[in-house]
């Protein structure tokens, strides 16, 4: 779907009222989750007491409670209770040959067995696995391994600034670019700038600079008025769009960007933790044919093992990581690089290469979208629509996202829809979809027909409990 036709679907979403499942059908929904996840419940109610929140992972599936996983295999994951599910959240994007992939693992078993965790020095598995990422990467001539995502954008922006010698990051609204102090800013939704900053100074966003996505004028005007105030050190890209595409850019916003950079001598940072060797295995860059200065890389390189990430670039950027003390940016972390981590990262590129894991995922990501979309336009009434960046996938039920902050009602607008897109995914999740948020879905390279014909018989479940408008 182009992304002229993804913003006028969405147009036509948001000027509709929600229309949430009626409460007579949808109590019988909750009470069928409680009593399918009754051990999951139990768990929580234990871990509100040890656990902030009773949970770890912004990516639950959080209401009424969350369930608790007990295994995955191919494309399917189980529940303590015993419930099976079709796993579209694939750990938030990094499983891509499918959960415990024998040939897989067995080289980490083996490493774990003949090697060990961890010695806090080199091992041989660190160049074999920059090798395999620079030989697939445009814009990739050095790695430094770290240990997540966050990490490795934290480390971008200093790379960045001890490059140039420039002060400014521009971030694009609605991008996520982890946690740290700097760039929890306009997360999520665009135009939100310090709304979840709390804990953080005010002072740590000095030097950061929020532009909206697709506003080609301001993006320009960022670095204009910003050349004499420090200059741009770097602008931090999530090339298919915010929330990996759930804010989708227009077809030249990465071309502007590149040529802004180079125009006013700022690096283009590329954040692929999502897009890196899923949507394409150069990455976004490759895929788009626009080659960064920096990129950053997380969860995917290690295909779910942990202590995972990267930022990666040409020789030059990256020679700011090394010389004598007073001469180069101070990065650290005691597991980062560990053999079992870089085993899996050189050992998951290798597979997902040679079972053309990416390619298998996109053509089964490009099925399900027609047939749902075939599906959701037997009931035009809702609007709903499907649109994909190869095997990531985007559902647009409510369009909670997508909600205008200049609205008079913005706030409400955005609670109101959030809160119908969930109770959507209680159901859904109770009749055995697993997916992110209530509005993504990643594939992997083993989901098969019978996956499709099952996640297409729990969406016409769910469009019959909706009455028609």
């Amino acid at each position: 779907m182009e992304y002229e036709e993804i913003k006028t679907r969405m147009k036509h979403i948001l000027e509709r009222p929600v229309q949430p499942i009626p409460e007579d059908k949808l109590e019988p929904e909750r009470k069928r989750y409680s009593e399918q996840h009754k051990r999951s419940r139990e768990i929580f109610e234990k871990a509100k007491n040890l656990i902030p929140g009773g949970v770890e992972h912004n990516l639950s599936q959080n209401k009424p409670f969350p369930l608790a996983m007990d295994r995955g295999k191919g494309y399917r994951v189980w529940d303590v209770d015993g419930n099976e599910y079709i796993d579209y959240l694939m750990c938030g994007a990094p499983i891509i040959l499918g959960h415990g992939f024998s040939e897989f693992d067995e080289k980490i078993i083996e490493i774990i067995r003949e090697k060990g965790p961890a010695t806090g020095l080199t091992s041989e598995y660190e160049l074999l696995a920059a090798e395999e990422i620079i030989k697939h990467m445009p814009g990739v001539e050095m790695v430094r391994f770290l240990q997540s995502g966050t990490e490795a954008d934290m480390a971008a922006i200093r790379i960045a600034r001890a490059f140039t010698g420039k002060q400014k990051i521009i971030k694009i609204g609605g991008s996520y670019h982890g946690w740290s102090d700097q760039m929890v800013y306009s997360i999520h939704l665009p135009g939100t700038g310090a709304m979840q900053s709390k804990g953080i100074p005010n002072e740590c966003y000095a030097h950061i600079v929020d532009v909206v996505p697709n506003d080609f004028d301001g993006l320009e005007r960022a670095f204009k008025d910003n050349n004499d105030q420090g200059g741009i050190a770097g602008i931090l890209v999530e090339a298919i769009g915010g929330e990996s595409g759930s804010h989708p850019v227009h077809p030249d916003w990465n071309i502007a960007i590149r040529k802004l950079c180079d125009q006013y001598e700022s690096l283009l940072i590329f954040d692929e933790v999502v897009t890196g060797f899923r949507l394409d295995m150069g990455g976004a860059q490759k895929y788009y044919d626009i080659t960064p200065d920096l990129t950053v890389l997380g969860k995917i390189i290690t295909h779910g093992y942990p202590s995972s990430g990267a930022v990666a670039g040409r020789k030059d950027v990256m020679s700011v990581c090394t010389g004598s003390l007073g001469e180069k940016i101070y990065i650290g972390g005691t597991l980062a690089a560990n053999p079992i981590s870089m085993a899996a990262c050189y050992h998951a590129l290798k597979l997902m290469e040679k079972f053309d894991a990416v390619g298998k995922a996109t053509g089964y990501a490009d099925r399900l979208a027609k047939a749902l979309n075939d599906l959701f336009a037997t009931r035009p009434d809702l609007g709903f629509f499907v649109y994909n960046f190869g095997p990531i996938m985007h559902y647009v039920t409510t369009g909670f996202f997508s909600v205008p902050l200049t609205s008079a009602d913005a706030l409400t607008q955005i609670i109101t829809r959030q809160k119908t897109a969930d109770d959507y995914q209680l159901v859904t999740m109770s009749k055995g979809l697993c997916t992110l948020a209530g509005t993504r879905m990643y594939t992997c390279m083993q989901h098969d027909d019978e996956a499709l014909n099952k996640t297409l018989e729990v969406w016409e479940y769910l469009l019959s409990l909706i009455p028609r408008g």
